[in-house]
């Protein structure tokens, strides 16, 4: 499953759910022959299912999970007697208890069950939707445990089975499920029945039925059909992830020792879908906005994130359903592994885009998690639905993958990658634990992998590790200490006792390479040569921070763009920030080393850099002080501009376009440059008018910077653009555009409209969180939360990481902080306990931040200005 994390984030809020336990270790099931007829009109389906089970030992009762299920009757088969079972209802923990009169032997038996069940509107179980048209379909969404709420099951992942699907829709609706249509054969009351053929052993949070009016364009790659799917009128704009489904596929079956093992491969866009896309075997659903594109106007970024997502669930078919983790607690397994897969096949496919410098920045970002007190090992156990749902997080996605990239540079690619095969290939089919991957890949390394990665899967937190470094004759001595890093000040300072085993790689001024296992707290290297600074963090694989001493960062600055990578000067500013963040280092430091990097126009690395410039300008500047920070942007970002230019050109890279939106709307944001904004307008009403004769990624950046106008007449021109998009992009665009006013009555409109009618239950806290998130509306948004509390809880669907209690983390006030500490004692949602934790540490660290490095930044402001004669 993938979270959606860019620009067109719109995660949701999750409801409490109940408690739950794991089912007894009484029966397995074999097969499951489910029937499904629903009724569209009545929101409505019926249920005929058929389980053939080993009994593990003589038993009078069987439990299975169950919710939401209207039991009509039920008999249990064994031994050739059939008993009809009597119901109990467990609904706390989400069960029911099948109990017969005469035990059940050990051995094989069968349950019948006939049921009728809902057609929920929450985007989880077996749910219905509506396309744009009005025309509603039935969807399945069963991760994580959901599945239960579509038929009667062992719904664990441990418990993996095959699957006999058939579906009776009414005549017109096209049915697709996890394999091959078998038949599609006329039934009755103007319905026909579609059955599939038997899957292979999966677990039942795979399985997966759609139903509704749907049409696809079709391709393959290496003899494997792949549909993409979408609802009427849309299927052209499938072509660019049919291509990019090709190219995944074809990639994958070269490294993987197991061909793509599932027959055909179905992508769905669906309308209304709570996550970003998940991994049914053979059959992928996703979010529209994720799969359709206008190939031709759509945005670099999105045809990014759109061949991310694609390839991330396609990795999935091998990591997470060929083999799968034997609980949830084990989740990065899968989630770990496709995240850092993910980027292969779109680096050896699009080689412009550097998704390989992207997977750096995505390990700032982790790291950031990371170096809370609030956050958790990659191994974290869990039981009730609740806490399951909290495990995808960025620790399951971001942690795992990076960590995994360490151990593959660590290893090298072609060791790292038979120890992937021998394991996939021992568990195929088969559930497995994290232990079972490291031991593999211990066997085929002969390296102590399985003594390094518990230090970084079962140990909370990240390491930072302190070098000094020291030229004697023709070597130099580098000393390393380690100790965890925390954002927070008292508890960064005190002592701490953990110790990780890390892999890592220095590079010297000089050219000397050298790659060592750090597993003291302190450890000493020798490096060849007389060098003026050792990096240790070669190549920017590492999982760990550097701590480096002010004389090294002045001499790395001056070869930041001559000697290191751009993925090392990714690294680099991001340990820079780090030592800022705990006042190693005066914030002027971080904005010096930046403008030592004017001259760089690598994309991915002014990224970060404005990043922190954001963060910078909004939370650390003084309003006495923001016109002479202005200024400096304008100084630092009107060359990068002028490189670039500030419109399209014929044949101009990707990363080029990407790069100047960035810049224009850092300068018009950030920096308020008048003429910049002034553009803005202009390209606004370009784009507004003739939406192709504008560069995508311009115009969402000219978009955002309208809207700081204020403009009412603009406000409504957006809402009119609303009811009628060209595509998917174009819809968002434009709908989270209302979040980004200045003026609190625009705010308050869009606020309102979040919560009505007119908007997805999906994309509704995406909404009112980008409101929050907007200085202009933080309070505003934050007020409305409360007093829409009820109609706001019920939106969103089940794979909600709480967005709004998530939203909180963007404030850096002690007396919001205060508020929102009342609120959630008042509201606990079970499935944001650790959101909430982080949201208020990250709100602590901020007012600690700005209360540490206002008066630095003012001060170096003071003297650059003086420098330059207030220019």
């Amino acid at each position: 499953m993938k979270r959606i994390s860019t620009v067109l984030a719109f995660t949701l809020i999750a409801v409490c759910m109940a408690g739950a336990q794991r089912l007894p270790e009484v029966a397995a099931p074999e097969n499951y022959k489910l029937t499904f007829t629903p009724d569209l009109a009545k929101a409505t389906f019926e249920g005929d299912e058929t389980i053939s089970l080993r009994v593990l030992k003589p038993t009078s009762e069987i439990t299975l999970n169950a919710v939401d299920i209207d039991f009509h009757e039920v008999t249990i088969k064994s031994g050739g007697t059939t008993q009809k079972a009597i119901v109990t209802p467990e609904k706390e923990k989400e069960m029911v208890v099948l109990s017969v009169a005469k035990p059940l032997a050990a051995g094989a038996a069968t349950i019948h069950v006939t049921y009728s069940g809902i057609l929920n509107s929450e985007m989880r179980g077996l749910y219905i939707g509506k396309d744009d048209q009005g025309r509603k379909y039935a969807a399945t969404q069963f991760e994580s445990t959901d599945a239960r709420r579509a038929f009667p099951s062992f719904d664990e992942p441990d418990y993996k089975a095959t699957f006999d699907i058939t579906a009776v829709a009414d005549n017109g609706l096209v049915a697709i499920s996890n394999s091959k249509v078998l038949s599609d054969s006329p039934s009755s009351n103007g319905k026909h029945a579609v059955r599939f053929a038997t899957t292979p052993k999966m677990s039942s949070y795979l399985a997966a039925l759609v139903v509704g009016n749907f049409e696809y364009i079709e391709g393959e790659a290496d003899g494997i059909p792949i549909r993409v799917y979408s609802t009427p009128g849309k299927k052209e704009m499938g072509k660019f992830a049919l291509e990019t489904a090709e190219h995944v596929l074809s990639y994958y079956d070269k490294y993987f020792s197991i061909k793509y093992p599932y027959g055909k491969l179905d992508l769905i866009g669906i309308p209304d879908f709570s996550a970003g896309a998940m991994e049914n075997t053979g059959c992928i659903t996703f979010r529209e906005v994720i799969l359709l594109i206008d190939e031709k106007q759509g945005s670099v970024e999105l045809k990014k994130e759109i061949a991310s997502v694609i390839a991330h669930e396609m990795a999935h078919q091998w990591f997470g359903d060929l083999v799968t983790m034997k609980w949830w607690d084990d989740i990065w397994l899968n989630e770990g592994f496709a995240t850092w897969m993910s980027s292969k096949p779109i680096q050896a496919w699009k080689p412009e885009w550097n998704f390989n410098l992207d997977d750096v920045s995505d390990t700032d970002r982790t790291l950031n998690t990371d170096s809370l007190a609030n956050t958790r090992p990659i191994h974290q156990a869990a039981e009730t639905p609740g806490q399951i749902q909290e495990l995808f997080d960025g620790i399951a996605y971001g942690k795992a993958a990076s960590v995994l990239r360490m151990l593959e540079a660590y290893l090298g690619e072609q060791t790292f990658r038979a120890g992937v095969n021998a394991y996939i290939e021992k568990h195929q089919y088969a559930n497995a634990t994290a232990d079972d991957f490291w031991g593999a890949q211990a066997k085929t390394s002969k390296k102590p992998v399985d003594q390094i990665m518990p230090t970084f899967v079962k140990q909370a937190g990240v390491p930072i590790i302190d070098v000094k470094s020291q030229c004697s004759g023709n070597s130099t001595t580098v000393a390393m200490d380690q100790h965890r890093y925390y954002y927070d000040r008292e508890k960064f300072q005190a002592a701490n006792d953990e110790l990780w085993q890390v892999p890592l790689c220095m590079k010297s001024s000089t050219g000397a390479k050298q790659c060592e296992l750090l597993t003291k707290k302190q450890e000493s290297f020798t490096l060849s040569g007389c060098s003026t600074w050792v990096l240790a963090n070669a190549g920017a694989t590492g999982y760990y921070r550097v701590g480096y001493q002010p004389d090294t960062v002045k001499a790395l600055a001056s070869d930041a763009e001559s000697k290191l990578s751009p993925a090392e000067r990714i690294a680099l500013l991001s340990d820079i920030w780090a030592s800022v963040r705990v006042g190693r280092e005066p914030v002027g430091d971080y904005l010096a080393f930046a403008h030592g990097l004017a001259t760089d126009r690598s994309r991915a690395v002014l990224e970060d850099v404005l990043g922190n410039l954001n963060y910078i300008g909004r939370y650390l500047v003084t309003d006495t002080d923001r016109n002479s920070y202005r200024m400096w942007l304008r100084e630092y970002l009107t060359p990068i501009l002028k490189d670039v230019g500030d419109e399209a050109k014929p044949g101009e890279s990707d990363e080029q376009k990407t790069l100047r939106s960035l810049v224009f709307r850092a300068l018009g944001y950030d920096a308020r440059d008048p003429e910049v904004l002034a553009d803005a307008r202009k390209i606004t009403d370009r784009a507004l008018a003739n939406p192709s004769s504008v560069d995508r990624e311009l115009a969402m950046a000219a978009f955002g910077l309208r809207a700081l106008e204020s403009d009412e007449a603009f406000y409504d021109k957006l809402m009119a653009a609303l009811k009628n998009p060209m595509s998917p992009e174009e819809y968002y665009i434009t709908l989270f555009t209302l979040a980004r006013f200045d003026d609190p009555k625009l705010l308050q409109r869009t606020l309102d409209y979040a919560v009505s009618p007119d908007v997805r239950s999906q994309d509704a806290l995406g909404l009112v969180a980008r409101v929050m998130g907007n200085p202009s509306g933080e309070k505003l948004a934050w007020d409305f939360v409360r007093q829409h509390w009820s109609a706001i809880e019920k939106s969103g669907g089940p794979f909600a990481s709480a967005e709004i209690i998530n939203a909180t983390n963007s404030f850096c006030d002690a007396g919001l902080r205060d508020e929102v500490v009342a609120f959630y004692s008042d509201h606990k949602i079970e499935a944001a306990e650790r959101t909430y934790r982080q949201s208020i540490e990250r709100i602590n660290n901020c007012v600690d931040l700005k209360s540490q490095q206002e008066t630095q930044l003012a001060s170096w402001l003071g003297r650059h200005e003086s420098s330059t004669g207030g220019q």
